[in-house]
């Protein structure tokens, strides 16, 4: 399988966009941190056309949302699913913040409602193959792999063990830089680390609003 990067794009490619609303048929839909109730923070969202993946049903859309503690206006504690990796043997996921994968319909129009708290600008991305150094970077380094973003490739600085169940499968990884290049101001959003998007391949069965995936904070 061919790898592909994320690059910032000004133009619209089929809906793929970091940032900005959301493009939900209703904001009862708008998922809501447990802690605050605040609406949750767009960061990215990826069409069925953007992603072309067999288990996500057309006209529909994945958006990741987080919630994101504040600290002297510095983003920290970015998400629920940071993982730590000890002795190469365990896994613990430390409960910092939330966020989650919404599979939804995508709206005619994006909402952006007035309590959202400090929105991330809109831009969007398009896809690109790796060059071949950055291709022979991914295989000769299986512990790093290139600091890139990628769709529908292998998860880079992903240390053993972690082995995701087949009812998940990997869509994208978005770095702390795609963030800074769009919004200086969100930087530590993903706490120096990388984002990753993993989706439940049962999307295909699921309904407006259900949760499609998770999305996971490696820090670095």
């Amino acid at each position: 399988m061919a790898i592909n990067q994320i690059v910032l794009s000004e133009e619209d490619h089929d809906l793929g966009q970091i940032g900005g609303g959301a493009w939900l048929t209703s904001l009862d839909l708008w998922p809501k941190a447990p802690q605050t109730g605040q609406f949750m923070l767009p960061v990215i969202t990826m069409t069925s056309t953007f992603l072309r993946v067999p288990f996500l049903p057309p006209g529909m859309a994945l958006t990741v949302f987080v919630c994101v503690e504040r600290n002297d206006d510095t983003c920290t504690r970015p998400s629920a699913r940071k993982l730590a990796v000890h002795q190469q043997t365990e896994m613990e996921k430390l409960q910092l913040g939330h966020s989650c994968v919404l599979l939804h319909t995508l709206a005619s129009s994006e909402l952006k409602p007035a309590m959202l708290v400090d929105p991330i600008p809109r831009t969007y991305i398009a896809q690109q193959p790796l060059t071949p150094d950055q291709m022979q970077e991914e295989l000769e380094d299986l512990d790093s792999g290139a600091g890139i973003s990628k769709v529908l490739g292998r998860p880079a600085w992903l240390q053993d063990p972690l082995y995701e169940s087949p009812r998940y499968y990997f869509l994208a990884q978005l770095t702390e830089t795609d963030i800074t290049k769009i919004s200086p101001g969100h930087e530590g959003l993903f706490g120096g680390g990388i984002g990753y998007i993993f989706a439940d391949n049962r999307a295909k069965k699921m309904k407006e609003g259900d949760l499609g995936g998770y999305f996971l904070t490696q820090f670095t």
